[in-house]
């Protein structure tokens, strides 16, 4: 399972870098200092609320080819999923770091870490913290973390790829085979939250 998810990283980090290069590169570009500019800010710059959905549209025209590549190769039976959040799950999440996180006093890469997502699960189970040893002695420069949560079922260690402060991170979890019914529930929960709030805002009212 270790050459599994070996494969993947080095994948998603060859291909992360060559998104950022393109996004970097593109003239429309904002320059915005993610780890300076707050969650808050958001609700009063239109600059940051569009740089936001901008680098989400980039990533949709710009990730077929990989999001294919990584459905088609052979993991060894590990199931590959990506995803790129939707523009309702972002004003979503704004709020909800805005009304329960420091009233948005976190910086954005902090928050919208996850603009794409990556999930791998595990066909043969690893034990998380060998798994979490194992990615911080290869590859130092990631940020991997134990996202299991303290209260409820869910059990990942998650890991961000990021390049600098300009430019959003990406997320691959990392789950075994064993907590995937429990991580999905837990995942339900948080998605109830969400379609509870899409229906009463009737599709969002941050962007307008």
């Amino acid at each position: 399972m270790y050459e599994s998810l070996e494969k993947l990283i080095n994948k998603i980090q060859k291909e992360y870098s060559n998104i950022s290069t393109r996004w970097n590169k593109d003239e429309k570009t904002k320059r915005i200092n993610l780890k300076n500019t707050l969650v808050k800010d958001i609700l009063m710059n239109d600059t940051i609320k569009g740089e936001i959905l901008a680098y989400r549209n980039f990533i949709n025209d710009n990730i077929i080819d990989f999001t294919i590549e990584l459905q088609t190769e052979d993991f060894k039976g590990c199931k590959i999923n990506t995803r790129v959040k939707t523009q309702n799950s972002i004003e979503f999440k704004t709020k909800n770091y805005f009304e329960n996180h420091e009233n948005g006093e976190i910086p954005i890469n902090k928050c919208f870490n996850d603009l794409f997502g990556i999930r791998i699960i595990l066909e043969e189970n690893i034990d998380y913290k060998q798994m979490q040893l194992f990615i911080k002695e290869k590859y130092k420069k990631l940020k991997c973390i134990d996202s299991s949560k303290k209260k409820g079922n869910y059990k990942a260690t998650h890991v961000y790829f990021s390049i600098n402060n300009y430019t959003f991170p990406w997320e691959l979890q990392i789950w075994n085979k064993i907590d995937e019914e429990n991580n999905l529930k837990s995942h339900e929960m948080y998605k109830q939250e969400y379609v509870k709030w899409e229906a009463e805002n009737k599709g969002g009212k941050i962007y307008g």
